[in-house]
């Protein structure tokens, strides 16, 4: 015969069995924790500025002597400002740091793209902005937009505009009869146009292919690309020349390949000439 201890243990474990005892358990045994989902990252907003996702491609090609050889290149995640620097923004620069406003053109105003800037002028406007000029492997990762070739991605195949943007074409004729220009073609500009007047690339980035040529940061080496670094190329450490991308008003044809560099002085100043900031992309929680 069962003792009276035995039935009230039968019983207790009974009524364990029965009832939804799992809530019981966690002061007992410890059970495994659930998986905290991953939070999507977010990215710093940058009034101005478009974010580029940093990759690796391959930068230059065999099309000219001075963009080759073609090399392996990573850059870091960046921001790059979607318009070219304007008037207005850099007079604004120029009231602040009570310095001389260079001369513009008689067919620009505050939205065209500030010209007649030194490499100085433009490395400056970009320190004050909180912001630095960018390296060419960054413009020509901007400008390429991810696609293999070196066409740029709003060329006529990839625009709906069917537009080349603001370059040297037939409306440039108009006031320079013989002057060497993509024929078929009138961007409805002589000049320079006001920023954004374009379709933009996937990034959401203006005026790379044109409008005016933008300084970069970097010295112009002429063997630099055979021994580029690979990861954030800087240029070379010193030069007499400062590399210049993109093409212009008054440019053409070979000008239209994301690929294609040139360099001046960094002293020279033309009304063809202008520039655009970047800036390091730090996530949240960097100590950086």
């Amino acid at each position: 015969m069962l003792s009276s201890k035995t039935i009230l243990l039968l019983l207790l474990l009974s009524f364990l069995v029965s009832c939804n005892y799992h809530s019981l358990l966690p002061k007992i045994i410890p059970q495994a924790e659930k998986p905290v989902p991953k939070k999507h990252i977010a990215i710093p907003e940058e009034p101005g500025m478009k974010f580029i996702p940093g990759g690796t491609f391959n930068m230059g090609s065999a099309a000219k002597k001075t963009e080759g050889p073609v090399h392996r290149v990573r850059v870091d995640s960046f921001y790059l400002d979607e318009n070219e620097v304007t008037v207005y923004e850099y007079l604004r620069f120029c009231k602040a740091t009570r310095r001389h406003m260079p001369k513009q053109p008689v067919w620009s105003d505050d939205e065209h793209p500030v010209v007649n800037i030194t490499w100085k002028d433009a490395r400056d406007f970009a320190a004050w902005s909180g912001k630095r000029l960018p390296t060419e492997a960054e413009w020509e990762y901007a400008a390429r937009s991810t696609k293999p070739g070196t066409r740029y991605a709003s060329d006529p195949k990839n625009s709906y505009f069917g537009s080349f943007g603001n370059i040297a074409d037939e409306s440039l004729l108009r006031i320079k009869v013989r002057f060497p220009v993509k024929t078929r073609y009138d961007d409805g500009f002589v000049h320079s146009a006001p920023v954004g007047s374009f379709p933009a690339n996937i990034f959401g980035v203006f005026d790379l292919e044109g409008n005016v040529l933008e300084w970069c940061s970097d010295w112009y080496g002429p063997d630099y690309y055979k021994n580029s670094a690979k990861n954030n190329p800087q240029g070379a450490a010193k030069g007499n020349y400062k590399i210049i991308r993109g093409a212009s008003w008054n440019r053409s044809g070979d000008y239209l390949r994301s690929t294609y560099r040139s360099w001046y002085p960094p002293a020279c100043a033309f009304d063809f000439l202008g520039f655009r900031c970047a800036k390091d992309y730090h996530p949240f929680g960097s100590d950086k």
